[in-house]
Formats: C-alpha cells, structure tokens, sequence
C-alpha cells in the first residue's frame, strides 16, 4: 500500500498524464525513472509509484517507435474525477459550463454529459473512422429532451407541494393553470414526433428523453441486436430535417451523375 507522501505523489503524476502522455526512459537507477513530456519538461518518477499506477489500473505502458510511452487510463481519470469532486459519484460525471438561452435571456449553467446516452453514442464510429452519428443529429435528439422537458412531460417520483397542485379542485381544467411556454413545449415535441412516426417517436423519447440505453430499447421493443443504432440513426435524421429542413436537405442531397440504360458506357472525350 502506497503511503500517503507517495500517493500525493501518484495524483501529481496522473495530473501530469491527465493533459500529455509521456515517454518512460531510465535513469540508469532500478529506484528511479523518467517521465518526459511533450517538449523540454521531465519529471524524476520512481519505480514503485510506476508500479503502483500499473496496478490500480491508472495507467498503461505500450511501445511506440521503440519508446515506452505511458498513457492515462480511463480508470485513472475516472478516479481523478473522484478526487477532485469528493464522492465516487463523481467519477461518472463529465462536467461542463454552458450558456443556454431561457424565456429570451442568457443563462450559465452547468451540463453532466455523461448523464445522456447521446453523449455516449456521439462516440461510435462508422467503419470508414468517421461518427456514426452527425452533430446535427445529436443536436436536434439534445433539442427534443429540452423541450420534452419544459414541457413537464418526465414521470413524477416524488410528491408535488406546489401549491396550485395541492389547493386545485377535481373539477378544475390542468390545462388552464399551465404557463404558456409548457404548452408550447407540449405542442413542439407533439409535432416532432409527428413528423417523425409513432414506431421511431417512441424510441427516440426512450432514447433522447427518457435516457434509456440501446440494448434496453431493443429488448422492451423486441428489436433485433444492434439494431437500434440503425433505427435511432433514422429517427434523429428525420428530426433533424423536421427541426431544420433546408440545411437537412443540403447536407443528404446526392447529385445525379447520369442516368444510363443497359448496355451505357460512358464517353471518354472531355
């Protein structure tokens, strides 16, 4: 077990490796070795701590052009993220500030994107490299959990002491003590989803809204596996032409070359 002067020690360097992974080089000493970053900085390291980060996972040593490189694990900066926010709760969390725009006016606020799948799926690649899913899909699925959320629409689990809830009469209209902007929330997700369809609505509010992951949409929809990625690819390309037709169009839109009867063989002349 590290003592506590070598674990300071253990953060500094994993701190260090949170920005720039580094080359290991030795010293000539079995105690000590050499962690050297990206430029002129290197930093003494001794053996025991490289063996402890080793061990917990925080880091890894693969060759690269004959040189021992030394990485950050996502292990390791999952428990950095602990360290810095005090709780093992916070290892999961990947925070961010943002401005957003509310009832016409700026607002700082802070975003958990680990806390939606669609930051999680942002990550898969077609086989060519390239993602999967565009940013203007993931933006208009961001776009249909904001206003699926103002419009009130997520399940209650807890009991409600809002006062309007608790003194309103059995007779009384839901609809009358609701804002303005609730309803027109409500009245812009209603019409996403119909543009969309109710097979593909459905699994986008599963996915977008209700922050379920893949494989528990293709099990409650007895879909086939693997299949969702397909399907969810659809629905957030319809949303995104619903959100924005005319950049939708422009970004899918395929120029016909030519078109050619059997027995066509292009001409060579220029």
């Amino acid at each position: 077990m590290p003592d506590a002067k070598s674990e300071r020690r253990i953060l500094r360097f994993m701190q260090m490796l949170e920005k720039s992974p580094a080359v290991l080089r030795d010293t000539g000493s079995s105690d000590m070795k050499l962690l050297e970053f990206t430029g002129s900085r290197s930093v003494r390291c001794e053996s025991s701590d490289i063996e402890a980060m080793l061990r917990s996972g925080s880091i890894v040593v693969s060759r690269r052009d004959d040189l021992a490189e030394v990485r950050l694990t996502d292990a390791g900066q999952a428990s950095l993220r602990r360290q810095r926010s005090g709780d093992v709760a916070g290892q999961h969390r990947q925070i961010r500030e943002a401005h957003v725009q509310f009832h016409g006016h700026p607002h700082r606020v802070t975003l958990n994107d680990a806390e939606s799948p669609l930051a999680m799926l942002a990550r898969l690649k077609r086989p060519d490299g390239g993602a999967w899913f565009e940013g203007a899909e993931l933006a208009a699925g961001d776009r249909l959990r904001s206003d699926f959320e103002h419009a009130l629409l997520q399940p209650r689990v807890t009991a409600s002491w809002d006062i309007s809830h608790v003194a309103r009469t059995g007779g009384q209209s839901r609809a009358v003590e609701m804002a303005d902007h609730v309803m027109a929330a409500r009245d812009r997700v209603n019409a996403a989803l119909t543009a969309v369809g109710p097979d593909l609505g459905g699994a986008l509010v599963d996915v977008c809204c209700f922050l379920k992951g893949l494989e528990q949409v293709e099990r409650e929809r007895n879909w086939p596996r693997r299949s969702a990625k397909l399907m969810l690819k659809t629905a957030l390309g319809l949303l995104d032409a619903h959100y924005d037709p005319g950049s939708a169009r422009k970004r899918r839109s395929r120029k016909i070359l030519h078109w050619g009867s059997d027995g066509f063989r292009p001409s060579l002349n220029c």
